[in-house]
């Protein structure tokens, strides 16, 4: 019996409250990134031409005829791309406006429609048309709502002050999972991908817990934990941490490495995952096949674009999604292909790029 069957029977008969150190992995580390022509079959760049510069690390969303990019910077928009690039409108959010811009927690898809969630629990909804159909309140608080079929799950993540960190709640019931602990400081973690649908369940990771786990319509337990030896962050350190400052102090000391809270579903044998490394960003692949868990420094796009990359937004149906700003295009041009080059609009420096890489089977 390999040790990937071993860890799917033994979690079935533990909860989430078990103590991870079964499930622990000590990672090795590469030097080399992971090229796209090892992990994916196809890759394909989408370059999005804007009225003005799109600021920031847009939120990427894809629904079936069209990409969604949610701009949080100097202005707060909503913008509609069609799948090949071709830009199509918008939706500006003011600060005196129904929808208030500091107000917007979240922005989701479903059905084709856009849902805008504002102070965690009501949703106003958005045709195709960027028209607004309807609201819908939440009976539940929480910082991100994942929807899967019938079922959502709601990580709280210090927007109030809850006794839980995940709920779900649906046709199916309400339950609550892993148990806040008061006495760590709460702050607000933005996390482009929590959660990650993968084989029919759903992976969460939860920044500074070092640990995956999965959910499976009925219960949510820990998959693996990734043991970061001495450089894990002690419960000694947290408890030293009080205020905003305090952790901005420790986010500085770059001497430890932890999961920041980001999660993506390749396939049954893969989950990726992202890691900060003594202040650096990195990414970890579990490979159950293997039996390995390895740190990599990132992503090199070796098959169209020859630039590095760093995490992607989010896994879908076997496609990684990544957003690559036209800036970041301009500093790496010298190293960009000629056919690449051609490819790009005049003034592709002021574009968005969105990078699909479908995976290998």
């Amino acid at each position: 019996m390999n040790r990937f069957t071993l860890i799917v029977i033994v979690i079935l008969f533990f909860s989430c409250e078990k103590s991870t150190v079964d499930f622990s992995f000590s990672p090795i580390s590469s030097k080399s990134p992971i090229l796209f022509s090892n992990l994916g079959q196809r890759l394909e760049i989408v370059e999005i031409e804007s009225d003005y510069p799109i600021s920031g690390t847009p939120l990427i969303l894809k629904s079936e005829r069209y990409f969604y990019l949610f701009e949080q910077g100097i202005l707060t928009s909503l913008h509609q791309i069609d799948t090949n690039g071709e830009y199509r409108k918008r939706i500006d959010f003011g600060f005196d406006d129904k929808l208030n811009a500091e107000a917007i927690t979240q922005v989701l898809i479903e059905q084709n429609q856009i849902g805008v969630i504002t102070h965690g629990d009501r949703i106003t909804w958005f045709d195709e048309d960027l028209k607004e159909v309807g609201t819908e309140e939440l009976p539940n608080k929480a910082k991100v709502h994942f929807r899967q079929g019938t079922q959502t799950i709601a990580h709280t993540n210090g927007i109030n002050d809850d006794d839980w960190e995940i709920k779900t709640y649906g046709s199916e019931g309400s339950k609550t999972f892993l148990p806040r602990d008061k006495n760590r400081y709460h702050f607000y973690n933005q996390t482009f991908s929590p959660f990650s649908e993968w084989e029919g369940k759903v992976l969460f990771s939860q920044a500074f817990n070092d640990t995956i786990y999965v959910w499976d319509k009925t219960d949510f337990k820990p998959l693996f934990h990734v043991d970061f030896g001495i450089n894990a962050v002690t419960a000694e350190r947290f408890s030293q941490i009080q205020g905003a400052m305090d952790m901005l102090s420790f986010f500085n000391e770059k001497k430890y490495s932890y999961m920041p809270g980001e999660v993506y579903g390749l396939d049954e044998n893969r989950i990726l995952f992202q890691v900060i490394e003594k202040g650096k960003q990195r990414l970890g692949l579990m490979d159950f096949q293997n039996e390995e868990l390895t740190i990599y420094p990132g992503f090199v796009d070796n098959s169209v674009s020859g630039i590095p990359l760093f995490s992607p937004q989010f896994s879908r149906n076997g496609i990684l999604y990544f957003g690559v700003s036209g800036e970041r295009i301009l500093e790496n041009y010298d190293q960009l292909p000629d056919s690449f080059k051609h490819r790009l609009s005049d003034d592709y420096a002021e574009s968005y790029f969105i990078y699909c890489l479908k995976l290998k089977d």
